[in-house]
């Protein structure tokens, strides 16, 4: 017998209609109300339990943060005594207003506060001293005063009945005190004037020097007088220097060769030694490191690193006492191209040189006074700046005390009311309790909603409708194996609305069958209980629809039928004919393949090319082929299905994580496979009441397809009563020899012998 799957005639697939294709990715605003929105819907009682505990924690904190407090309070009359300001109609009621709120401000000063901790009325009660009482003391005190009034309050609160009205009197004295300390702002005010007085004088003596020395020398700056004279002596030198060589040569030369004429460029590097101390120095070195080569080669060898190392430094210093030479020797052809006895005395050379060194001691004497002015004038100028910086600092610190005296006398106080006698004040603890409840419930909303956005989900329709990056929504599920009248009734509508959105993007074509996949991004999701009851609503339409397990690992559909333990996929790909592997189901024209002995096939033997060849050997006898395989993420033949069958169902169950789906979405991608659409299983009964409530209804019939002479209407209500599509699944039954075929029927017929395999 020939093999079914030596040949392919699988169909083009049909483009999937524009309505259905997602939409590209599109940048969305950052919305924090819906994010909010998004992350406590279905939480509610979950975030009111939690806002409630910790609103209810944040109470009892709130309220038994203090106790109950005692207060003292003292009115100050603040006295006008600003003149003319009572000549001033217009702003005077501003001006006494401004008045009075400088000195609540003067009451609260650190110096007033640090001089009242510091007193022995206080320490008695036990009040802490320095800085610690001064801030206990700014945190018990506090200040109030009214417009268009010559007075303000003061009141003293603490925990204790003893401290109140003691502290408000230390307190008291101690503004008091300040508002007396005037005469001490004005001997201070008195010694910063001598101050500024005497930087003054030294600013004004400073700018005479350095003015003195810019009209000496034409500049404050004595940087290019100094290298002009530093030039002018470096050629002196270099001259007596030249004229010492010569004088030197003259002399060496001795009376024998006294009328004889000597060509400097004709005298080597050592003669030139005895007149040139460089020169000498130089050959000295080169002598020494000969010494050392040779007593390196006798204990290394030629080859040794060390002595080419040492060979190229003696190059080097030759280099050097040859350039040095020539420098002599053309230094001496410029003064006397040929020394001649009878032109040139050496009693004249000796005169020319003793001039060039009295230049040269004047010119020592000139740089050594402008580097001595320089420093002075640079030095001038640096305590002029620092005593201009202590000059503004003097006056800042004289401003700031002219304006705290101003303040000062601006105004008198006088005490109207003496603390009073400690009473309890207004309990505070409600107020607190409210706004620890506040706190703590605000803590909980924003910590559900932290939660919430970080641990993202699909829970409800809009998540996935909202999310343009996905695959469309095609149908929405409730719990399918859910035991309740109500909830199958649901179900039942939720399956035929999918098939019918799935035969409107397929088409109706009477020429080719169609191949659906299911797969889902992590088991239990529910999509082995979706494809069995596609297939019984595909196949109470009249169309030849089978169920295909492909799930290697899970299996789950072949379980459900009670099909365990028979031929099926497994041994398909091991080499068995199909026609001994197809199981008929208690629904008519429901058909199962069972995944079969997995042990039989090993991952080696799954490929792309035999599960091609079981798909058109199907299509040549089914019209609708429902794939069941493993999740996306997690198994070996997801991606071999889902790159052959027309369509590609991702099933989504409600609270799945969004990352787990982008996952599998982007898996399918690096696939090469565009998933038809998204299906969420097990939706909020909410959800599915919009969903069905006008959509579902209204949904593509069946009676507009092509197929229409195969097709029977289809009532929901009869399809439920039989128990063929949500909550109950299809039971295989023992082979019945299927009626003669009528014309026209597929090529693939199945007999009776075809269904009978074990």
């Amino acid at each position: 017998m020939s093999n079914p799957f030596m040949e392919s005639n699988r169909p083009v697939s049909k483009a999937v209609p524009e309505e259905f294709v997602p939409g590209g990715d599109v940048d969305q605003a950052f919305d924090v109300v819906g994010l909010a929105k998004r992350a406590i819907r279905g939480r509610v009682k979950l975030t009111l339990i939690v806002a409630g505990s910790l609103g209810l924690l944040g109470a009892i904190a709130g309220y038994s943060r203090s106790g109950k407090t005692y207060e003292s309070s003292a009115t100050i009359h603040v006295s006008a005594d600003i003149e003319g300001i009572l000549n001033e109609s217009i702003d005077k009621v501003d001006k006494i207003d401004d008045l009075v709120e400088r000195k609540t401000i003067e009451f609260e000063n650190d110096r007033v506060l640090l001089m009242a901790a510091e007193d022995t009325r206080l320490r008695e009660v036990g009040w802490p001293t320095g800085e610690v009482g001064a801030r206990a003391l700014r945190n018990a005190i506090a200040t109030e005063y009214k417009r268009r009034k010559q007075y303000f309050t003061v009141v003293c609160t603490t925990d204790s009945e003893d401290t109140p009205q003691v502290a408000l009197e230390a307190t008291i004295d101690s503004f008091l005190r300040f508002q007396n300390e005037q005469n001490g702002i004005d001997r201070e005010t008195r010694e910063l004037d001598k101050l500024i007085r005497q930087r003054d004088a030294a600013i004004s003596n400073l700018r005479s020097a350095i003015a003195a020395a810019t009209a000496e020398y034409g500049t404050d700056d004595l940087s290019s007088l100094i290298e002009n004279a530093e030039s002018n002596r470096n050629e002196l030198q270099s001259d007596i220097e030249n004229l010492n060589i010569e004088i030197k040569y003259r002399q060496g030369l001795g009376s024998a060769n006294h009328s004889e004429v000597v060509d400097p460029e004709e005298l080597t590097a050592e003669q030139l030694a005895e007149h040139d101390g460089q020169i000498a120095e130089l050959i000295r070195q080169r002598e020494i490191l000969r010494a050392t080569i040779k007593t390196t080669l006798e204990r290394q060898g030629s080859r040794h690193p060390q002595v080419r190392q040492l060979r190229d430094q003696e190059q080097t210093l030759t280099y050097q006492i040859e350039a040095r030479a020539n420098t002599v020797r053309n230094n001496l052809a410029e003064m006397v191209p040929e020394i001649d006895k009878s032109k040139l005395s050496l009693q004249e050379l000796q005169h020319q040189r003793d001039i060039k060194q009295e230049k040269k001691a004047l010119s020592d004497q000139r740089l050594r006074e402008l580097r001595s002015a320089n420093e002075t004038i640079s030095q001038d100028k640096e305590d002029l700046e620092r005593l201009r910086n202590e000059r503004s600092n003097l006056a800042k610190r004289k401003a700031e005390l002219n304006l705290e005296q101003d303040r000062i006398r601006k105004g008198r106080i006088e005490i109207i009311t003496a603390p009073t006698t400690p009473k309890q004040a207004k309990d505070k603890r409600p107020i607190l309790a409210g706004m620890g409840f506040i706190a703590g419930s605000f803590f909980g909303l924003a910590g559900v909603i932290a939660y919430g956005t970080y641990k993202r989900s699909f829970r409800y329709v809009d998540d996935l409708e909202s999310t343009t990056s996905l695959p469309p929504l095609l149908g929405t599920l409730p719990e399918l194996e859910k035991n309740d009248s109500e909830n199958e009734r649901v179900a039942a509508v939720s399956v035929h609305n999918l098939r019918n959105t799935l035969q409107a993007i397929q088409g109706y074509d009477n020429a080719h069958s169609v191949v659906i996949a299911c797969t889902s991004a992590e088991p239990g999701d529910g999509k082995t209980t979706l494809i069995q009851s596609l297939g019984a609503s595909y196949a109470l339409t009249g169309l030849r629809t089978i169920l295909v397990d492909l799930d290697l690992v899970g299996g789950g559909m072949t379980a459900r039928l009670g099909l365990t333990g028979k031929r099926g996929v497994a041994d398909l790909l091991t080499g068995l004919e199909p026609t001994k592997c197809i199981k008929h189901t208690a629904t008519e024209k429901l058909y199962a393949l069972p995944i079969g002995d997995t042990t039989k096939c090993g991952p080696e033997q799954l490929a792309s090319r035999p599960i091609q060849q079981i798909i058109d050997w199907l299509r040549e006898r089914f019209d609708v082929i429902l794939i069941d395989t493993g999740p996306v993420m997690g198994s070996l033949e997801s991606g071999l299905v889902a790159s052959v069958a027309d369509q590609v169902l991702l099933v989504v169950a409600r609270g799945q994580a969004d990352n787990v789906v982008h996952a599998a979405v982007n898996r399918l991608s690096r696939l090469g496979v565009r998933a038809t659409g998204i299906v969420f299983n097990r939706a909020d009964p909410e959800d599915l009441r919009h969903s069905l409530s006008a959509a579902s209804m209204g949904a593509p019939s069946v009676h507009h397809s092509a197929r229409q002479h195969r097709e029977r209407s289809l009532n929901a209500d009869a399809s439920l009563s039989k128990g063929e599509i949500a909550g109950s699944i299809p039971q295989p039954v023992e082979p019945v020899p299927p009626a003669t075929p009528p014309k026209g029927q597929r090529i693939g017929t199945l007999k009776a012998e075809d269904e009978t395999g074990t």
